[in-house]
């Protein structure tokens, strides 16, 4: 909240000059609203405000008392932050905000002393949400009917307070329209039986009871705790970080029996799992999550913890399961039907934990299920098996990316579109095109690849092929193949070949032809490539092509004709080149061109660049940096620098 809150008034006071000039109250439009902005001014009372504001923001001043008699009549207003009073304490008295009763949004969070009589916020019928975080409260907030006239209220925000108990008394069962109860930061222990009665036939759509104290340790019978979401429909629980064990969370998993939970959160649970190295703490196994087989899970989140080991049937008890996250544990091991069971899931993320190899029993057990997405990334991976995810028919999906791969991995994959194999070790791309067919999106970038030929001879295989990142390789030669380009009728939009050694490919004369036949390319990345020069028809066939990417090479000089088939081209760069003339004739074939960069460029001051000076002028073309913004060098120590239009009408007078 109080990140929203300095946001917010760093915008207003950019907005509107009035607002940051005059200390005080002041009235401005904002986005077709009227905003009186009254924030960090040292108010002691309510200063005079504007009767059609809309929007009033009141935060970091120093008021102490809120009446009924504290506002005039505000028929206009629906937003109201009060947040951050400085002075130490706020108490909201009887029907405070009478006179403000159309607000819809009301913001009393970060005053760490509230005092709220019963009454304070009676009358606010078309209220919408409340912030009352970081106050203070203790659970009376939710046991002493101050919410009874709440009757449009969405959003209710008790993050950060001194809750100990969720018990909401009866005036909640006439907020037909809360949808969101956020409670996170308290200090709540257990929820039972009919604890949440006055909930009943609600769906919320946000429950938020991380960071509390839920753990459900002491012993006890589960039937003295019978399920307190009975009649209660939540389409996301968040218990992420609270003191949990494997064992305290099954009981909490078996209370919860029957429950219609559509989406589950229990990150940062340090203690579910041994983690890596230990054995003195409880790992999952198939009774872990057996009370939740009835609640028609569909998405569960446990990243972020200390999971080391996945057992079989582990998650078996959420037979409904579309996406499981585990991204961010220690996982280096899963055994045999870990994932069985899992008959609907569509998306596994095992990103960022410590798994070493994929063998046929990894992921054996999901081969009956309908996967489409399968997260690898920021493993240790360096060995897939042969037909390690043969099973996988429906995969459309696999990210690898930063593992420590030495080739492509094996297999047949026939759904696979989108295929990550960046920051690996991979040397040449053998087998891809049997891999799948049906690739549209392959990253290959920040491997170890090095020819060119050999690569785009594999790439033959895959027609459907769309998207080609090869950036941060080591790309410097060209192999004799008797394949010598791609297909006629390439399907790719977007290739990346930015930094690797393509100087010492085309000095050697090979692969010139490389990019012929790409009549559907639309992106071209050349960059940091220490290019000097370009070989005459590179650009060949490349009709389609609207970016083009030549920064950060060594090129002093475009020859003319470079671009003369480049008729589509909208934004060149050619920014951090040592170009020391440029030559609108080699510009001239680009009839679209719309976006150029020339920034940092080398270019020498010389009359010969009054042509480029006078196309500049003339042109519709926008340059970064604007016009004025190109330079160029005088060729005599000590190189000063200066705006070529300067030197154009100081030095170059005819």
């Amino acid at each position: 909240m109080l990140g929203q809150l300095w946001l917010l008034a760093l915008w207003l006071l950019g907005s509107s000059p009035a607002v940051a000039e005059v200390q005080s109250c002041h009235a401005s439009r904002v986005q077709s609203s009227v905003v009186s902005s009254c924030q960090a001014q040292h108010h002691e009372t309510l200063p005079e405000i504007d009767p059609s504001t809309q929007i009033l923001l009141l935060n970091f001043n120093l008021l102490s008392n809120i009446s009924a008699s504290s506002f005039p009549r505000l028929e206009r207003l629906r937003k109201l932050s009060l947040g951050c009073q400085l002075g130490g304490s706020l108490s909201i008295g009887e029907k405070a905000f009478e006179k403000v009763a159309n607000i819809t949004f009301l913001d009393l969070g970060g005053n760490r002393k509230l005092s709220l009589q019963p009454t304070a916020l009676a009358g606010l019928r078309q209220l919408e949400v409340l912030l009352l975080d970081a106050n203070g409260l203790d659970e009376t907030m939710l046991e002493g009917g101050y919410f009874q006239d709440l009757v449009s209220l969405k959003r209710l925000d008790l993050t950060g307070n001194q809750i100990k108990r969720l018990r909401p008394d009866s005036s909640f069962q006439g907020l037909k329209l809360l949808a969101v109860l956020q409670l996170r930061l308290n200090k709540i222990k257990t929820i039972c039986g009919e604890d949440l009665t006055h909930l009943g036939g609600r769906h919320l759509s946000l429950l938020d009871l991380s960071s509390n104290l839920l753990s459900y340790r002491d012993p006890w019978n589960n039937h003295s705790c019978p399920s307190p979401f009975r009649n209660i429909r939540v389409e996301t629980l968040d218990v992420s970080s609270n003191p949990w064990d494997v064992g305290s969370a099954e009981r909490f998993f078996k209370v919860m029996a029957g429950a219609q939970i559509r989406h589950l959160k229990l990150q940062h649970s340090g203690a579910i799992g041994r983690g890596f190295g230990f054995n003195n703490l409880r790992g999952l196994s198939a009774s872990t999550f057996s009370g939740l087989s009835q609640s028609r899970v569909l998405s569960f989140d446990m990243s972020h913890g200390f999971l080391s080991k996945l057992g079989p049937l582990v998650f078996s008890g959420l037979p409904e399961l579309r996406a499981l996250r585990l991204a961010s544990n220690q996982i280096h091991e899963i055994r045999g039907e870990a994932f069985a069971g899992l008959q609907h899931l569509w998306t596994l993320d095992l990103s960022h934990n410590l798994l070493g190899e994929l063998n046929m029993e990894t992921l054996q057990s999901l081969s009956s299920s309908p996967l489409l997405h399968l997260n690898l990334k920021s493993n240790h991976i360096g060995t897939i098996q042969h037909n390690a995810l043969e099973g996988l028919r429906t995969l459309r999906t696999l990210n690898l990316q930063d593992n420590a791969l030495s080739r492509v991995l094996p297999g047949r994959l026939p759904a696979l579109e989108r295929l990550l194999l960046g920051q690996n070790r991979i040397k040449d791309a053998w087998g891809i095109g049997k891999l799948s067919t049906n690739l549209t999106f392959l990253d290959l970038s920040s491997n170890r690849m090095q020819d060119l030929r050999g690569l785009w001879n594999e790439l033959r295989g895959i027609p459907a092929l769309q998207f080609l990142n090869l950036s941060h390789n080591l790309i410097s030669r060209c192999s004799e193949h008797q394949d010598r380009a791609m297909p006629r009728h390439s399907q790719l939009r977007v290739l990346d070949l930015s930094e690797n050694s393509l100087n010492i490919v085309w000095n050697a004369g090979g692969c010139v032809d490389v990019f012929h036949h790409l009549d559907r390319l639309a992106a071209l990345n050349l960059s940091r490539n220490n290019l000097q020069t370009l070989p005459e028809g590179l650009f060949q066939g490349l009709v389609s092509l609207q970016a083009l990417d030549l920064s950060g090479n060594l090129m002093a000089m475009l020859p003319d004709g470079l671009f003369r088939d480049l008729r589509s081209l909208q934004v060149l760069g050619l920014q951090g080149n040592p170009l020391v003339t440029l030559s609108p004739s080699v510009l001239q074939p680009l009839q679209a061109l719309a976006f150029l960069n020339l920034q940092e460029v080398s270019l020498l001051c010389h009359c010969s660049l009054r042509d480029l000076e006078a196309w500049l002028h003339s042109t519709n073309v926008t340059l970064s940096g604007g016009k004025e913004g190109v330079t160029c060098f005088m060729p005599t120590p000590p190189f000063p620098g200066m705006p070529l239009l300067f030197f154009i009408q100081s030095s170059c007078v005819q």
